[in-house]
């Protein structure tokens, strides 16, 4: 396989990254139930709901080979720049069983000023660094970016981009944070990649991946992938027409410019997943049933602009499966869906 140029693989993480965080920047409309209380009586006290969950990052198990973007550019880090991911969090890296290579973490950030979202983007691989300035013993270079709107730091093993730095609510106190906390993590040395978990009622060790394995997406499209997978994790739970949910989404491309994708919307029972899978396939214009329908609720969309999909239920998940190409997949679609129905549990 062809060897990507280090520009190359840089602009490949940011078009994926770009891709995955549409997922999580717009989400299905919220339900809002409001009642009329009875003339001359006190208003009734509304229920509590159910606390937000959010996603908890902990220590990956193993030893770490070099390092992992998402290990450096961690949740509290981020925290302590007094930053917060706004959506999700968004990893590219070496599928497992591939050597350790250049792998990125970032996501969108708030607080911000003004309509467009500062991106957060570390990005690991061997750096060219003159070492201007040092943090915890760490050289780094600070410097624009492609764009005049972005602000750069290079350290030897990593590059911090942030995009619309501008946007950013007191970007420079944010930066000097954050090239503090970066250099922190990379001087302790390399650590495994985090474990993403979602707590009770969730109970899950996030890992969308596990969804869409490079055989089965090397059976789908005739094509051995690039290598690279991509995963993006809400950061919280959001409400939806029928209930909260998580979602978490896998990626790949292939040699031949095939993508595949498998977005989870994971609920916190089994009912709202079904009624939103269904409501989707019941109201979605020119969305059709399968003709050997998986589970309980399943349809295909139109097959318009190289875009082929199909949605179901698996238990709480209502799963969508995307393939996007100039030709149709060499493999069987619905048969693929299948096998990711088989493998998540119902």
């Amino acid at each position: 396989m062809t060897e990507l140029s280090r520009g190359g693989r840089n602009r490949k993480f940011l078009l994926t990254l770009a891709v995955l965080l549409v997922i999580f920047l717009f989400p299905l409309v919220h339900g809002l139930i409001s009642g009329i209380g009875v003339p001359d009586a006190a208003p009734a006290t509304p229920d509590p709901g159910p606390a937000t969950v959010d996603i908890l990052a902990v220590p990956g198990p193993g030893t770490a080979a070099g390092f992992d973007a998402c290990s450096v550019l961690s949740p509290d880090v981020v925290a302590a720049a007094g930053l917060k991911y706004a959506s999700g969090i968004a990893r590219t890296g070496p599928e497992p069983g591939r050597a350790p290579g250049t792998n990125s973490c970032g996501a969108p950030v708030g607080p911000q000023r003004g309509s467009v979202p500062p991106v957060v983007l570390l990005t690991v691989g061997e750096q060219q660094v003159s070492g201007t300035a040092r943090s915890h013993g760490e050289p780094y270079d600070r410097g624009a970016g492609e764009s005049p709107a972005d602000t750069v730091v290079t350290f030897p093993p990593a590059r911090l981009k942030i995009t619309h730095f501008a946007a950013l609510t007191d970007g420079e106190t944010a930066v000097a944070k954050l090239i503090d906390g970066i250099a922190a993590r990379l001087a302790e040395g390399p650590k495994p990649a985090p474990e993403y978990r979602y707590p009770a009622p969730y109970d899950l060790v996030a890992k969308p991946c596990d969804a869409l394995p490079a055989e089965l997406f090397r059976a789908l499209t005739g094509h051995p992938t690039d290598g690279t997978e991509s995963e993006t994790l809400a950061q919280h739970e959001v409400l939806s027409v029928s209930g909260t949910d998580v979602k978490i989404s896998c990626a790949r491309a292939s040699t031949a410019g095939e993508a595949v994708a498998v977005t989870q919307t994971i609920y916190r029972d089994a009912d709202g997943a079904g009624a939103e899978t269904r409501f989707l396939c019941e109201h979605q214009p020119g969305w059709t049933a399968l003709p050997a329908p998986i589970g309980d609720f399943s349809c295909a969309s139109p097959a318009t602009g190289g875009q082929h999909r199909i949605l179901f239920r698996a238990g709480r998940d209502r799963v969508l499966l995307e393939y996007r190409a100039d030709h149709p997949p060499a493999g069987d679609l619905a048969g693929t869906a299948r096998k990711i129905f088989d493998a998540l549990p119902h």
